[in-house]
Parts: C-alpha cells; sequence; structure tokens
C-alpha cells in the first residue's frame, strides 16, 4: 500500500516532522511505502476565481498538478494540517481550495476510493472544526474514510510527542484501519 501523507506545516524541525518520523516507523513495521509532500516546500497559488475550472482543470501555474499526480498514485491519503487561528494554516487551506475546485471537481473526483485519514496539529481549541473541515473534503471527493476510534490529534503545547500516549495510540490505530480498509477492499476488488 502506497500512502501520501500531506503536511501543513511550515516548521521544519516543528511537531509534524516527528509526526512523520512516528508514521515513518508504523509505515515501516507494517511494509507500506510513505511519500510524504511537505506543503510549505511547494509553490501553491491562491485561487484566482475565474471559474474557467469548473469546466476543465484550472491553469494557474504552480505545484498543484504535480501534487495531485502523487494523490492519484497513492492508495491511501492522510491529510495532516496545522491548526492557526481556529482553522487549518493559510497554505493548507490554499491547497484545499486549489485542488478540490480547480482539480478534483472539473476531473469527476478522480481520487474516489481512496483511503483518508487526518491527523491534526496545533495548540489547543479548534481541532474538530479543522478535522471536521477536512472530513467534508474527504466526502466530498468520494474517499473512503478509515476511521480508527478517536482521531489523532496532537497538541502542539506538549513539545514531545511522545508525552502524548493517546494520539500516539490514535496515529498507530489510523495506520492500522488503513491498511486493514485497503486489505478488505482489494481482496473484494481483486
Amino acid at each position: 500500500m502506497k500512502v501520501c501523507v500531506l503536511v501543513g506545516s511550515s516548521r521544519k524541525n516543528g511537531l509534524s516532522s516527528h509526526i512523520c518520523a512516528a508514521l515513518q516507523d508504523q509505515f515501516r513495521i507494517r511494509g507500506l511505502a510513505g511519500n510524504f509532500i511537505n506543503l510549505a516546500d511547494k509553490r501553491i497559488e491562491f485561487c484566482d476565481a475565474d471559474n474557467f475550472c469548473q469546466f476543465s482543470p484550472c491553469t494557474v501555474p504552480d505545484d498543484i498538478p504535480h501534487i495531485l499526480a502523487d494523490m492519484q498514485a497513492a492508495d491511501g491519503i492522510i491529510y495532516m494540517p496545522v491548526m492557526h487561528a481556529f482553522g487549518t494554516n493559510s497554505k493548507f487551506q490554499a491547497f484545499l481550495e486549489r485542488v478540490g475546485y480547480g482539480y478534483l471537481r472539473p476531473l469527476n473526483r478522480p481520487l474516489v476510493d481512496k483511503i483518508a485519514a487526518i491527523i491534526v496539529v496545533g495548540r489547543r481549541y479548534g481541532h474538530t472544526a479543522v478535522y471536521s473541515q477536512i472530513m467534508l473534503n474527504i466526502m466530498l471527493n468520494k474517499m473512503i474514510m478509515a476511521g480508527s476510534g478517536f482521531p489523532a490529534l496532537f497538541l502542539g503545547m506538549l513539545g514531545d510527542i511522545q508525552d502524548d500516549s493517546e494520539a500516539l495510540e490514535a496515529l498507530k490505530q489510523t495506520v492500522d484501519r488503513m491498511h486493514e480498509v485497503h486489505q478488505r477492499f482489494w481482496n473484494i476488488r481483486v
């Protein structure tokens, strides 16, 4: 199983990088391949609202087509936004708008049946709003949400993710569930 992880953090050595390391460990244990896309390293322009992309993919030049190609090549996608100002950070928001409206809509939702999961990184409050926004995006794109009991919500104020055993357990269960859903879905389709 190939998993594309969309990392929303703009900090190179922040909490998200530690969560990515924990994800890599979980992928390695299960023999999964992880492709980590740091949105901060990508050129993502804001939507120009010309509405031409309701009929054909957006023509604003940036890295969105390459990111979408990586998403389409994956079996599963983990959205890992960072919470800012009670919502997702601006780079992740621009990404959601551009890929969702400018590409996924005119291409008839090509992520259908991809297995999805969410890991929210932030401080306090607003986690559920960010989680809900990404969940609605997953549903809009006709993806399969791999529920794992409690969502993986990492509080940025803890400093070390090892101190957050509940979030680490949710992360482990999320990866387990994605793998399990993929195995079941693949076995049915073969």
